[in-house]
């Protein structure tokens, strides 16, 4: 059963098939895609479908999984999503809105919901966050919740068909649930 996060504006939820056309949408927007290291552009909806069906899959198993996604909802509409990846490891959280919705704070919102949700369901010490050095509204994201940058590395970004400079940012348990 997948978890539904509130906060006070938003709903975190498991991605859903019929996510599809919003999400090309949203990531068929270059300025949105280029700043994620996995999306392509233009969006390729092939992908996005067999991405959608993965991760209503990994959530029947969530326990298990390497990689888990929710998707955001501000009033009925999916704007964003966030994600983790590498949960047998560190996990690293990743992030994205809609550029619409850029500049409100929701990202912060659902961030904290969901950072809150792994440290309270997982034993999980830390949470890493990578992001490019030319996305200021990403890293300061990650700063304004907490997390410390821990050094600079590559991202690649398939959008732009070349690895990028990111800023490597991390959160401990303990400084998450001290309020940082």
């Amino acid at each position: 059963m997948s978890p539904v996060l509130k906060t006070e504006r938003l709903v975190l939820r498991a991605p859903r098939p019929e996510d599809l056309d919003r999400c090309a949408e949203l990531l068929g927007d270059y300025e949105v895609a280029k700043m994620l290291s996995r999306v392509t552009y233009p969006y390729d909806l092939e992908q996005g479908r067999a991405y959608l069906a993965l991760s209503v899959e990994r959530w029947s198993t969530w326990q298990e999984a390497e990689e888990l996604g929710f998707q955001i909802d501000c009033e009925g509409l999916m704007i964003g999503g966030i994600g983790f990846k590498k949960l047998r490891e560190t996990p690293e959280i990743g992030y994205w809105l809609g550029r619409a919705y850029w500049g409100k704070g929701y990202m912060s919102e659902a961030v904290q919901a969901a950072v809150a949700w792994l440290f309270g369901k997982t034993d999980h010490k830390l949470v890493a966050c990578e992001a490019m050095t030319d996305n200021p509204a990403s890293l300061g994201v990650a700063r304004k919740l907490g997390f410390r940058e821990v050094g600079e590395v590559g991202c690649a970004s398939v959008s732009r068909g070349c690895t990028m400079p990111a800023i490597r940012t991390e959160m401990t348990r303990t400084d998450f649930l001290n309020g940082h």
